[in-house]
């Protein structure tokens, strides 16, 4: 198993980091260099990339060495992966090494247990790189090799370069590297690596589409602590934002943009539902809300330039819309591009590195007394249902007389149904699955009805800016923003509709 926190950094930065104070002061710290050369085989179809993993040989002087890796985990760039490694005494793979260590049942296992794959296989990238590693042995026992790359990833379709600081934990635990990562960012700009070296080498023969990726459902086990709880909902929040970060990173994708955004606003709703039995760091919340608010501007821009204005095109003159929607389209992609430089910046890489290094080590038990310990070692079933009901009950509140109420207690009333929503999908596995199905679906038709009303209250906004910018598109914003001011007054008795059937019920249990 590897286990290794991958950081990209800036070539002419090494040095820096080479006599950065945490690796000049480890005792018994020895700085080795060395180059690595290693070919990446595969079939001329790419066969094991398709199965998710990368076979390569590395030539260290007169030795070599043979290593499978297979697809893993992969959070906060922190890779953790199987890994098969072992000395071979030739240039080319040696399957019939690795036969008895992978499932005959797997893709990658029926690839290695044919004969014709060994036949097949053809170098595919060569990675060349000038290596320094640094060997430490931290006061917890823990023990962590520091590896300052550079070199290029050369291909027959083009090449790349690299400059990377990569930390393996070799004993330990994995909060260390979090914990090295952050003193070094003192040193230098890092920025997390959202890519092996082995996944650069493919994306020169391979032109991937980047999904955007959804929520996964949160499993909450019965038997569960408060305390497991919130850290499973945490890490499952967390993945969402982790898993579309390289989709916002290339831009070319709104929806990655939007998933993102909604992992962080999961994971926002969590740090409030549990805030009063774990609180956060200080300024973790003003960070969130930073990052979120570099993506929201390019997701109000987007929905107005898509759903809104197609809708808006409906009743009105696509002539007179279009300079609209084209004033609109540009900039969303400047503020997508705006949303891109955040999630690379250093500001971005240090709140990665401070929530995992946080989530890890249970941050939150620093200064608690027993009485506040005891209550997050309590049982999450009765948390959940106290929460729930408190929730629910909140929102009922805030959404007495909803249609009749102004855009801001709407807005509040919008805001306290999403935190709902997310608790009971967060504690969905506690409860009857009809019950929550039931109660979940009359929440969301509520819930869309208010974000589109929100989402028209916000291209008022933007539609009102437009002009200022884009003069030939004034008139056009002027029939967007009459139509969807005529649609929210339509919408009223349906709102009031939602409304009652959504009283009607009770929260799950």
């Amino acid at each position: 198993m590897e286990r290794e926190l991958k950081l990209r950094a800036a070539a002419e930065d090494l040095e820096k980091f080479r006599h950065a104070p945490l690796l000049v002061r480890s005792k018994g710290a020895a700085d080795v260099s060395k180059l690595l050369t290693s070919t990446y085989y595969d079939t001329p179809e790419l066969a094991l990339h398709w199965c998710k993993a990368s076979l390569r040989v590395r030539a260290v002087g007169n030795e070599r060495l043979q290593t499978l890796k297979l697809e893993g985990a992969v959070q906060a760039g922190l890779f953790d992966r199987d890994e098969l490694e072992m000395p071979i005494d030739r240039d080319t793979p040696d399957l019939k090494l690795l036969q008895d260590q992978i499932p005959a049942d797997t893709d990658c296992g029926k690839l290695i247990q044919d004969e014709a794959t060994t036949y097949r296989l053809k170098p595919v990238f060569v990675t060349r790189i000038n290596r320094s590693t640094i060997s430490l042995d931290l006061p917890s026992g823990d023990e962590v090799e520091v590896a300052l790359d550079e070199g290029t990833i050369d291909a027959d379709s083009g090449s790349v370069s690299i400059a990377a600081v990569e930390l393996e934990l070799k004993r330990g635990q994995p909060e260390s590297l979090y914990g090295i990562a952050l003193e070094l960012l003192e040193t230098a700009p890092l920025r997390i690596d959202h890519l092996s070296k082995a996944a650069l080498g493919y994306a020169l023969l391979v032109a991937e589409h980047i999904d955007a990726v959804k929520a996964k459902p949160v499993y909450v086990n019965k038997r569960d602590s408060v305390e497991n709880a919130f850290c499973n909902i945490a890490h499952n929040c967390l993945d969402q934002v982790h898993t579309n970060e390289r989709g916002v990173v290339c831009g070319h994708d709104p929806s990655s943009v939007h998933q993102m955004r909604v992992g962080l606003r999961r994971l926002r709703s969590a740090l409030d539902l549990f805030a009063k039995v774990i609180p956060a760091y200080p300024c973790l919340d003003d960070e969130l809300r930073w990052i979120a608010s570099e993506l929201g501007a390019a997701r109000d821009w987007e929905v107005l330039a898509g759903s809104t204005l197609v809708l808006a095109a409906t009743d009105g003159d696509p002539d007179e819309i279009l300079p609209v929607r084209q004033a609109c389209e540009q900039i969303a992609r400047n503020n997508r591009q705006s949303a891109a430089a955040a999630v690379e910046s250093v500001r971005y890489t240090r709140l990665v590195l401070q929530i995992a290094r946080w989530l890890n080590q249970k941050g939150w038990r620093d200064g608690m007394s027993d009485e506040q310990r005891e209550r997050i070692d309590g049982p999450a079933v009765q948390f959940a249902a106290e929460l729930l009901r408190r929730r629910h009950r909140k929102l009922i509140k805030r959404g007495k007389g909803l249609a009749d109420l102004d855009d801001h207690c709407r807005h509040r009333a919008r805001i306290a149904a999403k935190k709902v929503r997310y608790a009971t999908e967060f504690f969905a596995s506690l409860c009857p699955r009809r019950t929550v199905r039931h109660y979940v679906d009359a929440l969301t038709a509520l819930q869309d009805d208010l974000g589109w009303r929100n989402d028209a209250v916000v291209a008022d906004q933007l539609l009102k800016l437009l002009p200022r910018t884009s003069p030939e598109a004034a008139s056009g914003a002027a029939f967007v923003r009459g139509y969807l001011a005529s649609r929210v007054a339509a919408d009223r008795h349906t709102l009031k509709k939602l409304c009652k059937r959504f009283r009607r019920l009770s929260p799950p249990h």
